[in-house]
């Protein structure tokens, strides 16, 4: 059997901005015309992982997704712009770029009023970065686009996440039918654990470096116990409360920390199948926001009402300080 694989092919349906004339704008239906951007970070992934790692899981998952979409919707057209490693909340180690939650909120709110002048009224802003410093501004600025422009812009990973786990970076539930991984060894796996480290093995295992089979598991929630401190969370499923109280801890476990999971149990054939439940997800959401099923409202994360907590740069401030966080990139 061949080496599982994932290829980014050529469609007719997804076509590459950068490639376009403005001959070829001029003729764009818009209202069957979606744009496409990947907003996500340059950021370090334990020793293994490339620091690219965010933005190809992100751009590959929204192909996949278009990929599945277009059957439904045969008469779409979408247009992908090229990556911006515009992000926020990176680990703060060497290697990752740090940018401020106002240029985020910035960056989209620009873009998106830019679209919208030319007619584009559909605009996806797509990531792979759990930071609530970044997916939050993208929803600031998706939602003031909206409100000004009448646009259907939004944050595909804020959507997602709340959708699928609530908020927490916990997949186990979503990828509970996958064997050869347990629900023990995808505890606490939020950043270059089994989750990334198999998806990158299958969506660009060249790029990934030897040696991840020897890494322990190493975990969040580990330290925590380790200091006789409470878990993360109580339920299965997070409160607002925990998410918040779990920010202020994961942010200084990536001072020391590159990763956080079990990369050792990872392989390409996981990645494929955890890489295909997370575009179907993808799928049966935005085929949502197609038809008029899923209004703007309900496009958001669980972190919304409180998002003042994470665009506010005084308080941004005031939180580093008090939890004494130290960063090695900004």
């Amino acid at each position: 059997m061949g080496k599982v694989q994932f290829e980014k092919k050529p469609k007719p349906y997804l076509r590459e901005w950068k490639d376009m004339s403005g001959e070829d704008f001029a003729q764009v239906d818009h209202a069957n015309t979606v744009v496409c951007v990947t907003l996500s970070p340059m950021e370090v992934h334990g020793p293994h992982l490339p620091v690219v790692t965010d933005v190809w899981e992100a751009e590959c998952l929204m192909e996949r997704t278009i990929e599945l979409l277009h059957e439904a919707h045969p008469k779409l057209q979408f247009l992908r712009l090229p990556s911006l490693f515009v992000a926020s909340d990176v680990v703060p180690q060497s290697g990752s770029v740090q940018f401020r939650p106002s240029t985020i909120i910035r960056v989209v709110e620009d873009l998106g009023r830019s679209l919208a002048k030319q007619g584009f009224r559909d605009i996806w802003v797509t990531s792979f970065h759990g930071g609530p410093r970044h997916f939050v501004p993208i929803e600031v600025a998706c939602d003031r686009v909206n409100r000004k422009y009448n646009t259907r812009m939004l944050s595909v990973f804020s959507m997602l996440i709340g959708r699928l786990t609530k908020g927490s970076s916990d997949l186990s539930d979503v990828f509970s039918e996958i064997e050869g991984v347990s629900r023990e060894d995808l505890a606490g796996d939020a950043h270059g654990g089994a989750v990334e480290t198999s998806m990158m093995l299958y969506l660009l295992g060249e790029k990934v470096k030897g040696g991840y089979e020897d890494l322990p598991q190493r975990t969040v929630e580990r330290v925590l116990e380790e200091a006789g401190k409470a878990p993360l969370q109580k339920g299965a499923k997070p409160t607002l409360w925990e998410l918040l109280r779990g920010f202020r801890y994961k942010i200084r476990y990536f001072e020391e920390d590159s990763y956080a999971g079990k990369p050792s149990v990872s392989s390409a054939e996981l990645g494929q199948q955890m890489f295909d439940i997370l575009s179907k997800h993808s799928q049966l959401a935005l085929d949502e926001v197609l038809n008029g099923t899923t209004p703007m409202s309900a496009c958001h994360s669980p972190l919304w009402p409180v998002r003042w907590a994470f665009t506010v740069p005084l308080i941004g401030w005031v939180f580093e300080r008090v939890v004494g966080f130290r960063s090695a990139v900004w």
